[in-house]
């Protein structure tokens, strides 16, 4: 919040002179690599606003961004800033701030353009909306999107007005509604924006546009308008027509989040109702909605969640460096793969959309062909969701050759081992890859719960063994753990963060222990999830329970989603590493034995899936339920809470009990891990953060009452509860 007091310029603005009435107000925030609308900012805005309306000569104003390098003209607002606000009243005033400035733009005499190249996101977007006209660089890069409602909250410096009433309300929807930006293409077509420019003639062209704009209309000027027809007017602009188009959406956010994320409601009210009003009555409302959002758990957990991650994917500079040969591979370097099945045919699309060249080795052309069609298959389905054009696939195409043997290998910059989870299988990969690879080269293991360690021994070169577990299918999750055995360098490790990085994922570091996290912490959930179904349990219902907390889908969905095969196969594993524990339920041992019920890829799982004609919803396979608990009628009534408290509490024992051991370094490390790699409540912010927001004695004291020493909880979870501290904070339990 401002006070009274002489604000301190930030250095953000800097207003160049006019020629011939034209002038640019460049934004470069000092010490920062992207611009971000802080308080500060905002303030320091506003005087400069002050500055320009105070001359005369200034005709038009052209904003564009200082950062041309960073690709982003503005990231949006200062998120940490809005994370620390507790307050309701605080929340809404902020919100009237940002909207009062923006409106002194809104309203100036001269007419104002919005130059944009690269990310323009949140309040870039509402900054861009505020101006008279917009012109975007035609970039790879440039983004135009209101994302707010990602994060638990909804535009409030104006967006949920200003858009609608730019392109019309119908055509604004999904824009707030989903959070996701537009490229420039669809901007242009929307009509969110006026013109496009190439990225070096930006600012001639934006300055060509002022030109234009002066002798034509002034203020008024649309070089590109994109109407809308009169049906839509005429809906848009009637109350019964925005009745309608209100429930249509409705139906849509129901579908997509559920009852746990307001803030697309909110978003919708804002929208809707604000355009029925005037301009200045809307923004009251968004800045009333905003202020209840924003100090609500739901967006605290979010952005936490966001905030994690994002530092994850830069890098936050915590590890060192270390010594040796070991280095990431550099732009357009080639990238080993070894196998062609389903995880090696993703990872040579995925290292091709981001500008390596692949090479994939398995041992046969079929194998290969398979691996090819794989590919194609992840390409041509960019190309169906508009992300890519059709005459770009030959080209990412390209970038991937193949062989039977090691020929080629030796020029690569990082080798992935994605063969099939045996050890003996990987170590004999292992000894005949090492032959021909510089010694600078990093030997990545895709293994799920195998010991890096182990493999290790089978090295000429062991420092450079280095787990890396992607999630499948691995072109979409973001989530990966880098596994450090017990001689794998710290070069080698942080040279596997910066290539998985430069993939657009988010790398966990991990210690070598059994399942590493996820798998570790996801076995007991589905050990649970099988002992609930023997003990008489309906699996509808506990897969329907589950979603409602606000998984993806239910355990027994996942376990056929996975393949009862890989479920069994990890829960042995566990076992395996962590004795009587983590032992399976006989009924999960000897799930993965009959291949013709292996989950989805057979059909056939606890779930009937597949049939023709329209995509059918799965039913239950009654024939594997009546081997392991009882046929449907026959369930018993659960007691209040019982999912919750036999699936999740012990999920966040294993996840206390992994972060005591120190396979992972932080709290926020297995919360991130958990969400991107699972996909677990976001809004809850992670198992630790819906823990903490539980109070801890709660949780241990449930588990005790089971009776049962797996479920006892852990050392790290006991003394928590003793000192009545959480995971993050010794703090009075949260809000759940």
């Amino acid at each position: 919040m401002t006070g009274p007091e002489k604000k301190v310029s930030t250095g953000a603005w800097k207003l160049e002179p006019a020629e011939e009435g034209i002038a640019f107000l460049v934004f470069d925030l000092p010490g920062e690599k992207v611009n971000k609308l802080s308080g500060a900012v905002i303030d320091d805005l506003d005087r400069v606003l002050d500055e320009v309306a105070g001359v005369e000569s200034i005709r038009a104003l052209v904003v564009c961004g200082g950062k041309e390098d960073s690709g982003t003209f503005i990231a949006g607002a200062d998120i940490a800033e809005i994370r620390g606000v507790t307050d309701e009243q605080e929340a809404r005033a902020q919100a009237r701030r940002g909207q009062a400035v923006l409106g002194k733009l809104a309203s100036m005499k001269a007419v104002t353009i919005a130059a944009i190249h690269g990310n323009c996101l949140g309040g870039g977007a509402e900054l861009a909306l505020a101006c008279d006209l917009r012109i975007a660089s035609d970039f790879e890069k440039t983004r135009i999107g209101l994302p707010e409602v990602q994060l638990g909250i909804l535009p409030g410096f104006g967006g949920t007005q200003r858009l609608p009433r730019l392109i019309g309300l119908a055509r604004a929807l999904p824009v707030i509604l989903t959070g996701k930006p537009l490229d420039v293409r669809k901007a242009l077509k929307l009509g969110v924006i006026d013109e496009a420019a190439h990225p070096a003639s930006l600012r001639e062209s934006s300055r060509e546009l002022a030109v234009r704009a002066l002798a034509g209309k002034g203020k008024g000027y649309r070089p590109g308008f994109a109407r809308r027809s009169l049906f839509m007017r005429l809906l848009e602009g009637s109350g019964l027509g925005r009745s309608y188009i209100r429930s249509r959406a409705l139906k849509n956010i129901q579908r997509k989040t559920g009852r746990h994320y307001p803030a697309p409601r909110r978003a919708l009210d804002s929208m809707v109702d604000g355009y029925g009003m005037s301009l200045k009555d809307g923004l009251e409302l968004e800045a009333k909605l905003v202020g209840a959002l924003a100090v609500s758990p739901t967006c605290k957990n979010l952005i936490d969640i966001f905030l994690t991650s994002e530092a994850a994917r830069r890098g936050d500079g915590s590890g060192k460096k270390g010594r040796g040969a070991a280095r990431a591979p550099g732009e357009g370097a080639m990238v080993g793969l070894l196998g062609a099945g389903v995880m090696g045919g993703g990872l040579a699309a995925l290292v091709s959309l981001k500008g390596y060249r692949a090479r994939l080795k398995d041992i046969s052309r079929e194998a290969i062909s398979s691996g090819y069609r794989r590919i194609a298959a992840i390409l041509q389905g960019r190309v169906a969701r508009r992300r890519m054009k059709k005459s770009e696939v030959i080209n990412f195409m390209a970038r991937v050759s193949s062989s039977t043997d090691y020929a080629g290998f030796g020029s690569a910059g990082i080798v992935i081992e994605a063969v099939v989870e045996d050890m003996e299988i990987k170590k004999k990969v292992l000894r005949e890859a090492e032959t021909g690879l510089g010694a600078h080269v990093v030997f990545a293991s895709n293994t799920s719960a195998l010991s890096v360690t182990d493999l290790q021994n089978a090295a000429k070169r062991p420092g450079r063994i280095v787990g890396l577990h992607f999630f499948n299918p691995v072109e979409r999750m973001p989530l990966v753990e880098v596994i450090r055995g017990s001689r794998t360098t710290e070069a080698a490790l942080v040279a596997v963060e910066t290539f998985a990085r430069s993939l657009g994922k988010i790398p966990v570091r991990c210690e070598d222990a059994p399942g590493f996290l996820v798998n570790r912490v996801l076995g007991v959930y589905l050990n649970e999830a099988v002992r609930l179904l023997a003990e008489g349990y309906s699996p509808e219902e506990m897969d329907r329970e589950i979603r409602s907390f606000g998984m993806p889908m239910g355990p027994l969905e996942l376990m056929d989603e996975v393949g009862h095969d890989v479920a069994s196969k990890v829960s042995s594993i566990l076992h395996k590493g962590f004795g009587e524990r983590a032992r399976p339920p006989d009924a999960l041992s000897g799930l993965g034995n009959d291949p013709a019920v292996l989950g989805r890829k057979t059909g056939r799982g606890f779930y009937i899936h597949g049939g023709t004609g329209r995509r059918r919803k799965p039913k239950l396979n009654t024939a594997l339920l009546a081997k392991i608990g009882r046929e449907r009628g026959g369930y018993r009534t659960p007691y209040a809470g019982l999912w919750v408290k036999r699936l999740i509490y012990p999920m966040i024992n294993e996840a206390a009990m992994a972060l005591g051991e120190e396979v992972v370094a932080t709290a926020s490390d297995v919360d991130l891990a958990m969400v991107f790699g699972t996909g677990f409540a976001p809004f809850r912010g992670g198992p630790l953060r819906y823990a903490d927001s539980l109070g801890i004695g709660a949780i241990v004291e449930t588990l005790k009452g089971f009776g049962e020493s797996r479920l006892a909880p852990c050392e790290r979870l006991q003394e928590l509860a003793d000192r009545d501290e959480g995971f993050y904070t010794p703090s009075e339990p949260q809000n759940g």
